[in-house]
Formats: C-alpha cells, sequence, structure tokens
C-alpha cells in the first residue's frame, strides 16, 4: 500500500477517501476470490471422482470386482475429501491472518485522520488561528475500532465459508444423488456453479439488504474513513476555538444530503436559530443561521453509510458556505444501475471461473461478453466514469 501524507492542497479529498475504501474493498474481495477459486478446484476434482464411481444399473447388482472398484474409489474420495477440508481450513486461516496483521482499520483511519486535520489546519491558518500541537488519535479512536469490529466480521465468514461451501457442495456428489444419469450431473455442476458465482455471503440488514463481502466492506471502509477525516477536522478547529462547520456534500449525493448542502453546523452543542457572530478578520457582526448540530443532522440521516460529504470550517464573513444542492434522482438512478451492471459482470465473471464443464464454462464467458458490452452501452450514453476495479476477479494462482 501507498504511504500517504497529509497533504492539505489535494486536488480532491473525495479521492482519498475514494482510494482508501478502494483499496480496503480490493483486499477483501481478493481474500474472497481466492477463497472461492480454491473450493471450486477441489469441487471439480471433487465432481470428476464422483462421475467415475459405478453404480448399481437398473437394480441387477455388481459382481465382486465391481463392487471392489467402487469401494476403492468411495475410499479414494473420501481421503481426497479429507484432505481437501484440511487444505480449505488452513488457506482460510492463513488469509485471515495476514488481513490481521496488516492492522488495516488502524491503518487506514489514521492516514484519513491526519488528512483532516491537515486540511482543517490549513484552512484555520487563513483566520490567524494558532498552530495546535497534539494530534486527533484520541478522537477517531472510536472510528477505527467501530471499522476494527467490522471487519472482524468479514474475517470470521471467511474463515468459515469454504468449510461450509465445500461440505455443501459435495452433498450434491453422492452416489446416490448422481445416479449415474448425465442430465442429473450437468444439473448438479450448474448447481455448484451458481452457488459459488453468489460469492461469499455476507449479511442481512435490518432493511432487508444482502450484503456480500466485498460491498460490506467497500461500504464500512468508505463510511468510517469519512468520518474520521470529518472528526479528525472538527477535533482540530475545537482546539482552535471554532465550533461551527458548513456542509460540503458529496458527488451523486443523495435526497437525504443534498438538503443538508451549505448548511451551517454547530460542533459543540449549540442549538439551531439565527445569531450575530464576530467577524473572522474585522471588528464587526456577521449573521449567521445555524441549522442545528451535527449530531442532529446525521440523526435525520445526513453522513449515512457510503456517504461522500465532508465539513470544512466556517469563518463568520470569511466561509462561502455551497449553494443549496437541488437532488439529482437521475444521478442517483444511474449509480446504481452501474453497480448493478458490476455485480452481473463480476457474477458471470465467478461463473466461468468456476464452471464444472467446458459446455458450461463457455457459456459463461459468453455471458461475461454480453455483460461487458452492456456495461459499454451504460457508460457512453450516461458519460459516467467507468470503475474497471469494481468488475475484476483476482484470482490467486501463485504467479
Amino acid at each position: 500500500m501507498a504511504v500517504f501524507k497529509p497533504n492539505p492542497e489535494r486536488e480532491s479529498v473525495e479521492e482519498l477517501i475514494e482510494s482508501l475504501a478502494v483499496y480496503l474493498t480490493q483486499r477483501y474481495r481478493d481474500a474472497e476470490d481466492e477463497l472461492i477459486r480454491e473450493v471450486a478446484v477441489r469441487a471439480a476434482r471433487d465432481f470428476h471422482l464422483s462421475a467415475r464411481i459405478p453404480t448399481d444399473d437398473g437394480g441387477m447388482g455388481m459382481t465382486v470386482t465391481e463392487r471392489r472398484a467402487r469401494n476403492r474409489l468411495l475410499a479414494e474420495q473420501a481421503a481426497y475429501r479429507a484432505t481437501a477440508m484440511r487444505e480449505l481450513q488452513a488457506r482460510a486461516a492463513q488469509i485471515v491472518s495476514d488481513l490481521r496483521s496488516e492492522d488495516l482499520a488502524n491503518r487506514l483511519i489514521g492516514i484519513a485522520a491526519s488528512e483532516g486535520e491537515a486540511a482543517a489546519a490549513a484552512a484555520l491558518r487563513m483566520t490567524g488561528a494558532a498552530p495546535v500541537p497534539s494530534t486527533a488519535s484520541q478522537a477517531v479512536g472510536m472510528v477505527a475500532l467501530n471499522l476494527e469490529s467490522r471487519l472482524e466480521i468479514l474475517n470470521q465468514r471467511l474463515t468459515r465459508y469454504p468449510q461450509d461451501a465445500y461440505q455443501r457442495i459435495v452433498a450434491l456428489y453422492s452416489p446416490n444423488t448422481l445416479l449415474g444419469v448425465s442430465t442429473a450431473r450437468v444439473q448438479q455442476a450448474r448447481s455448484v456453479q451458481r452457488f459459488l458465482a453468489e460469492g461469499i455471503p455476507g449479511f442481512v440488514d435490518k432493511s432487508g439488504r444482502n450484503w456480500t463481502i466485498g460491498a460490506y466492506a467497500e461500504m464500512a471502509g468508505r463510511t468510517t474513513v469519512n468520518r474520521a477525516f470529518n472528526d479528525a477536522g472538527i477535533w482540530r478547529m475545537a482546539q482552535s476555538g471554532i465550533h461551527l462547520v458548513t456542509v460540503v456534500r458529496g458527488l451523486d449525493s443523495c435526497r437525504k444530503c443534498a438538503a443538508w448542502a451549505g448548511k451551517i453546523l454547530s460542533t459543540d452543542g449549540s442549538p439551531a436559530g439565527p445569531r450575530i457572530l464576530p467577524h473572522a478578520t474585522r471588528s464587526e457582526g456577521v449573521p449567521v443561521n445555524v441549522a442545528g448540530t451535527v449530531e442532529e443532522a446525521r440523526a435525520a440521516g445526513w453522513n449515512h453509510p457510503n456517504c461522500r460529504c465532508r465539513l470544512v470550517a466556517y469563518s463568520p464573513g470569511l466561509t462561502v458556505p455551497q449553494g443549496d444542492t437541488t437532488y439529482d434522482e437521475e444521478a442517483e438512478k444511474e449509480r446504481a444501475k452501474q453497480r448493478a451492471l458490476e455485480r452481473e459482470i463480476r457474477a458471470a465473471k465467478r461463473r466461468e471461473a468456476s464452471a464444472m464443464t467446458d459446455t458450461d464454462r463457455a457459456k459463461a464467458a459468453a455471458e461475461v461478453r454480453e455483460a461487458q458490452a452492456d456495461m459499454r452501452d451504460f457508460i457512453k450514453t450516461t458519460g459516467r466514469n467507468r470503475s474497471s476495479w469494481r468488475e475484476q476477479l483476482h484470482f490467486a494462482d501463485g504467479k
């Protein structure tokens, strides 16, 4: 991971927040894809072993030689499954151990806090505020702990997935299930393919949305990084006696966030309402209308998960709040459509990578091309930027 340094002159704060969220997402999607690949390889081997096991055709019975051969194959399959289970458990444990050793939560939140402080300090220098030597590490400590807890949920699911998935898959491949019938084998192979293409399930939230590992990592990363950036900035402002901020909306903001764009909020609990405050640089008063506190705005839906809005210091008479923003419903719909197309591409690539037969693999490859064509048409029509990294599978192959 690149080393980030505080840079208040960064062209886009959103670029920083997105880059950190993307990094975290890629780490967990890479882990997810590698584990799915490990399961898929062993599922394919198990599939072919099961296909070799003869069955009692038509109830006529087997010869002694046939039965002995069948028993040898069953023993070979049982030994292979035991070995596969151990290998999958070991690989999952190693992947999760590597993720934990990176201390991703503290690293990313530390970077965001440093940038948030630097941005706030740069803005405060314009007002002549005295610099503060300490840091905001305590101010964002709970944010880092929150992200660490969220990532541990993903770590636990990564640890359990290979064993649970393989057990579910091999249950489809017992001789009693296969019965030597070609059409049944094809259907079972496709069932495995569909199962693996779904990815590692995360959990269902209160609204009924089903989060996958990658989607949840991206949401958690973007949300907490943005929160750390804002909270560190608020802390730095408070140390210099600044307790008012204004909201700068993020790109494609939703209806709830757009309503707060340009509003002035208090960070010390001061109530909403009009007031006269001293000008930041002149000996005169400035009328200011405070819309509420930061916490009240959050309670009303602003700064929700995946929010890109940020807070900047408000200096009476100097700061020009962002103008009121009209909610762009079409832009929000386009973003949602693009996320759906990205999911379709990834699912098709997983179907291709986990196919049990050449026919299914070729079919999935065609689906990948079709989904990519849909994305190209969408990008051409809307003019949006394509986030190709969201469409990739990074199956580890040892190269």
